[in-house]
């Protein structure tokens, strides 16, 4: 409310409002309809030469202001405009500005008359402190139970100061824009004053009246916004003070609770039946969730295909109605069932907090190492709703935006169908924003139960912390682990401390090597133009594995490990190699001689026996290609070496292609090569050097053939792509220029014996 009250006074304060002074300078209404000029300042009225927190005295302007209220609305508003000179909006605006600072008035004394009652409130909590205690209506030992209910108490005392900290850091805001307001309607008012002295006896008199008396009202107004919000802030400011000692005292009997809370089996049984009645419940609700969106996904189903079929205003209407209601059904069941299955999840969690804050009220208490184990797992957990609950928040927002939406609608519809469809999906709107609501309900649940068990964890390690004995036996115990003594030779033995070391190292290493080969291959491949794709590989390739075996040897210089200690490995590697690792140590080989003699490079195109494909990666044990049905084959690199390869292109991405056409005899030759050359030439993927050639190739049986030879870059294209497309222009241009192609054909002559003798058999 003080937010909408302050936005309506810094409006009040840049709108062309006609303002007044008092009963007098507001002029009186005579019975005869005549308005007295008002020619003094403010009258007796005015609060700016007194006490403005006087009360009795705001209250004889208020009832001043009341009086000249009514005079205005007396008399005719045309009346009143034609005697000032001014329009009648200007008047009807008068009686509004004044109606509004007669307002501000009445919430001024409110204030003060509050002020004695926060005091008051203020002394009674100092009287009261360290006797918080005695309002407990229990006696120690106390039950975990008794103890969350204290602390919802504590938890609303803590958001209610929170709160009263912003009001009062936007009311100091408030105060500063005021001020500068008021010296600016101060400077209005002189300046005002100094026009009406000139104007005196003149034509425009009136009218720098009318202007006198809104700079007088304004500066009033703000005056009174000023004195209203200074004694705001201080009404603010004592339940302020009176929060913090009713927090304080708060906290006082929270922590005197906690150490005075025992271990109940009672009460962490009937805790958790609790959770485990919410969880068959919520389990219930989950298998008849099941079951109705079953139903709902045939019902949005039909509804949709009704709607794809209806043909027709009336039909569409109805249609669209019906589907309508399918989807704000089948979004609301969807969301429960979905926030629903994840609310399973977190009563299950809170089941797990409450027995883990009974586990730690167990006699005996817990370890340090598992408390501290709990803790930052706990930690982990605390805060990780925020994102969630933001966008459940602006998921809120716009069902509640949907919702207005769908109540403009409703107040449209006239049709009772209609109607009562719109009230319906606006009940299960309703039902969609109640469940998001309690689903953001559980989520600050569970968060503010980690943030207990945080809390109690906290406070059961720094009872711990001080045990010394705890503290030098968890040390012995890891310094006896790490040094354990895994192998020794000679005069050195390795330990686990060592060698954990030594891993953590090489791993490191491992990781940052691939990362290190993987950014030089990016580098050169942006910035390096005489290293092709396949160089850029072979040298990533290169790097990996020198930065591996480099990292294998800083480590084992780091721990001071001598590479004796691990000389056994070597005779393990040797027969390794000499039995089971023969291919592989042959591919790995390979895989290097490829990548330095480069017979063929990443991106050629190679045929492997009767596979033709596109070289993709030539890794350490095996080549990947690609073929052009987009299978991908792996070939060892052993095989590249042992047998023919043929790589199209090797010495560069030109492959020449081919096309073979037949004509009918009697076909001008020099026309189907004029012809064939042209599409050549017109085809944008024939390179034209080499130059295009035809061949007449032969005179078959039934026609006469020809052969066009052209090439193609196979970066831009493919030779059968190319003769594909030229085959299509052909078949048009033969058509176009009586061309015929034929088909294979045979003549065959009978000859007869005689006339009228039969052929012989």
């Amino acid at each position: 409310m003080r937010k909408t009250f302050l936005i309506f006074v810094l409006l009040l304060s840049f709108t062309v409002f006609p303002e007044v002074s008092d009963g007098n300078a507001l002029t009186a209404v005579a019975q005869d309809g005549a308005v007295e000029e008002a020619q003094g300042g403010p009258a007796s009225g005015d609060t700016a030469s007194g006490d403005i927190y006087d009360i009795a005295k705001n209250e004889n302007r208020i009832a001043e202001l009341d009086r000249s209220i009514g005079s205005w609305a007396s008399v005719p508003v045309a009346e009143s405009a034609a005697r000032y000179g001014v329009s009648e909006a200007d008047v009807e605006d008068r009686i509004t500005v004044l109606s509004s600072l007669q307002n501000f008035y009445k919430r001024l004394n409110g204030a003060v008359e509050k002020t004695v009652g926060f005091k008051d409130d203020l002394k009674k909590r100092e009287s009261e402190k360290g006797q918080a205690r005695l309002s407990l209506k229990e006696e120690p030992p106390y039950k975990l139970s008794f103890y969350d209910d204290y602390l919802a108490n504590a938890d609303d005392l803590s958001s209610k100061l929170e709160t009263l900290e912003e009001s009062i850091a936007r009311e100091q805001k408030a105060i500063v824009s005021s001020r500068s307001q008021l010296d600016e309607a101060g400077k209005d008012l002189r300046l005002a004053q100094s026009e009406l002295d000139k104007a005196k006896g003149t034509d425009g008199e009136n009218k720098k009246l009318w202007a006198f008396q809104k700079a007088q009202v304004n500066e009033e107004l703000w005056k009174v916004t000023l004195a209203y919000l200074e004694r705001n802030l201080e009404n603010l400011r004592l339940q302020r003070d009176a929060a913090r000692l009713r927090l304080g005292q708060a906290e006082d009997v929270k922590r005197y609770i906690y150490s005075n809370v025992s271990f109940d089996e009672g009460d962490m049984k009937a805790g958790v039946g609790r959770y485990e009645e919410g969880l068959k419940a919520l389990q219930k609700k989950v298998e008849a969730l099941g079951k109705d969106i079953s139903k709902a996904e045939d019902a949005y189903a039909e509804a949709h295909a009704k709607l794809s079929a209806a043909t027709g205003d009336k039909a569409v209407k109805e249609a669209q109605r019906v589907f309508s209601m399918a989807e704000i059904e089948r979004e609301y069941l969807h969301l429960t069932m979905e926030q629903t299955q994840e609310m399973v999840g977190f009563l299950n969690e809170m089941k797990d907090i409450w027995m883990d804050r009974y586990d730690l009220l167990k006699p005996g208490g817990i370890g340090a190492d598992v408390l501290l184990k709990q803790r930052d797992e706990v930690e982990q957990k605390v805060g990780r709703f925020e994102d969630v609950l933001i966008s459940q928040q602006k998921y809120q927002a716009a069902l509640h935006a949907r919702s207005i939406a769908l109540s403009g609608e409703l107040d449209q519809a006239k049709d009772k169908v209609a109607v009562a469809s719109l009230k319906k999906r606006s009940k299960i709107l309703d039902d969609i924003m109640s469940q998001n609501m309690n689903y953001m309900v559980s989520l600050i649940t569970l968060d503010t139960m980690n943030r207990r068990l945080l809390e109690e964890i906290k406070s059961h390690i720094k009872e711990v912390a001080i045990t010394e004995k705890v503290s030098s036996m968890w040390r012995a115990r890891t310094a006896e682990i790490l040094n354990t003594e895994l192998w020794h030779m000679g005069g050195y033995a390795v330990r686990l401390r060592e060698f954990v070391i030594a891993l953590v190292v090489l791993s490191f290493g491992l990781m940052a090597s691939r990362r290190i080969a993987k950014f030089i291959r990016k580098w050169l491949l942006v910035h390096s133009k005489r290293v092709d794709v396949t160089g850029v590989h072979a040298i990533e390739r290169l790097i990996y594995y020198v930065l591996i075996c480099g990292s294998f040897l800083i480590a084992l210089k780091v721990v001071n490990v001598p590479l004796t200690a691990f000389a056994f490995l070597g005779g393990a590697v040797a027969i390794g190699i000499g039995f089971g690792a023969q291919n592989l140590f042959n591919n790995l080989i390979s895989g290097f001689i490829l990548m330095v003699q480069q017979p063929f490079k990443i991106n050629d195109i190679v045929q492997v026996d009767d596979i033709t494909a596109t070289v993709l990666e030539i890794d350490s044990r095996s080549t990947k290609i690609r073929t052009f049905d987009n299978y991908d084959v792996l070939v060892p690199n052993s095989y590249f070496l042992d047998n023919r390869i043929t790589n199209w292109t090797l010495s560069d991405k030109i492959i020449r292609g081919k096309l073979e056409i037949g004509v009918a005899y009697g076909t001008p030759a020099r026309k189907v090569e004029e012809i064939l050359l042209g599409l050549a030439r017109d085809h944008q993927t024939v390179l034209p050097d080499p130059k295009p050639f035809v061949l007449f190739s032969e005179y078959a049986d039934s026609s006469m053939n020809f052969i066009l030879y052209f090439w193609v870059d196979v970066k831009n294209g493919f030779p059968t792509g190319v003769a594909s497309d030229m085959r299509y222009r052909i078949q048009e241009i033969f058509e176009k220029e009586g061309i015929e192609i034929p088909f294979p054909q045979v003549d065959v002559h009978m000859e007869k014996s005689g006339v009228g003798a039969p052929d012989p058999v």
